[in-house]
Parts: C-alpha cells; structure tokens; sequence
C-alpha cells in the first residue's frame, strides 16, 4: 500500500503533462488538417522533390574536387542530405516547431525525475559526510590495545617520560580494516625490545598491529602471547604494545 502512494502522485504528474501535450495538439488540429489537405495527392511531386533536395545537398556538402566530382556525393553526403530533407518535411508537416516538442517532451522526463525523486524513491541525492564517517567506523572491527612504557633501565626504575603516550598517538594513527582503540597507558618495567603481546583469539590482529608499527618504529616488533603479568595490568585489552629500550627516543 505505500508503494502505491507513492506511485500515485507520480502518475497524477505523468497524466497531468501527457493531458497538457494532448491539449496543445488539438488547439493545432486545425492547422494540421489544412496541410493534411494540401499534402494529399502530392505523393509522386514529393518523391521527385525531395530527391532533388538530398542530390542538391549532398553535392553541397561535399568537398570538391576533382575524383569526387567524377565519382558524385558520397554515401555519408548522401545520408547526411536525406537527414536534412527528412527533418525539413517533419518540420512542414507537425503541427508545432519539432525543437518545441521535442522540448516539451524533455521537459515532462525532467519533471517525472524530479518528482520521483522527490518521493524518496530514487533518493535525493545527498549524503552526510558525518553519518557516512559514523557508519564506516561502526563497521571496523574495533580492538583494544593497551599501551606500556617498557624503557627502565632496570626493574623497579622508571622508563624515559612521555614514551607510552608517543606511542599510543602512534596506535590511533593507524589506519586500516582493524579500529585500534587505546585502553590503558602506563609503564610495565624493563624491556629491551619492543613487543606486542596479545590474548587468545587475537593472534592475527597483533600481527597486523606489528606490521602497522614496522615503519615508525624502524622495526616491526615481536608478536608473543600476553603474559600474566600484562595481562593483569592490561584492563582486560585484547592487545598491549610495549615499547622496549630499542625505542626509548621514539617520537
């Protein structure tokens, strides 16, 4: 049913043009009777007439010289001067100037688009850069990734500064299938390399997070499974990212 209300107003337009051309063709019927009259009976005039016409304009349009005229116009002069004729007897026969029919016609097409569009069945044709932004977020697949400053020296002592947040700037960064979102940041000791420790389940996203990372660590990182202790400081993040001591300067 509401695909029939909305097909109903479409309908009323079409009929509305289609009655508005049929009006203005019998306010010309007249006229075109007259010709009807005046072009009946001419048949073997018009033949010969209008051969002239297409031999006196393919000569025309063709380029003279000096094979050509021995050989006469073209086949495409030929076709191009019939055209020609052709759309010259539409133009005496029709009731209306062809170009304003032919106007009339394109204008009823146009009006049925956009009323069509209009009632939503083709769409407006605008879109929402934010929704369109929203939607294709919603549809990454979205895995958290705790990050940790591993830089201290020794065990118990404190890493470089700054280090786990410079590299969770680098983890939002990351642009891809895979929505990596930062959960936890803080420091996890002493590393001398840079890991990417990940839970059950989540092999193949550390690998992709490794591979991500290659380039503005200078190195693409080992991938292990999460040990207890991370994982006890990881808040329940499906990845941690610690940067080792063979980052301590990155940035």
């Amino acid at each position: 049913m509401d695909l029939l209300k909305d097909i109903g107003p479409i309908l009323g337009f079409v009929a509305f043009g289609g009655v508005a051309v049929l009006a203005f063709l019998t306010f010309q019927q007249a006229r075109h009777l007259r010709r009807l009259r005046d072009w009946a009976g001419r048949q073997p005039e018009r033949v010969a007439a209008e051969e002239e016409a297409v031999a006196e304009r393919a000569g025309e349009v063709t380029i003279p010289s000096i094979r050509e005229e021995d050989r006469g116009p073209s086949r495409m002069d030929r076709i191009r001067a019939r055209m020609s004729v052709q759309y010259e007897e539409l133009d005496r026969r029709s009731p209306v100037d062809p170009k304003i029919l032919f106007g009339g016609l394109l204008a009823v097409l146009i009006g049925v688009a956009v009323a069509t569009s209009g009632f939503g069945l083709i769409g407006d044709g605008t879109s929402d850069p934010e929704t369109e932004a929203t939607a294709t977020t919603e549809e990454l697949e979205k895995v958290e990734v705790a990050v940790f400053n591993g830089t201290a020296a020794a065990p118990g002592e404190v890493g470089v500064p700054g280090v786990a947040n410079t590299a969770s700037k680098l983890v939002k960064s990351i642009e891809g299938p895979v929505l990596y979102k930062v959960g936890a940041v803080s420091d996890a000791g002493s590393f001398p390399a840079t890991l990417v420790m990940f839970t059950d389940g989540s092999k193949s996203e550390a690998r992709d997070l490794a591979e991500a990372l290659a380039e503005p660590l200078g190195a693409e990182p080992d991938v292990e499974l999460m040990t207890a202790d991370v994982e006890s400081i990881s808040d329940g993040a499906d990845l941690a990212l610690i940067v080792g001591q063979d980052n301590a300067a990155i940035e």
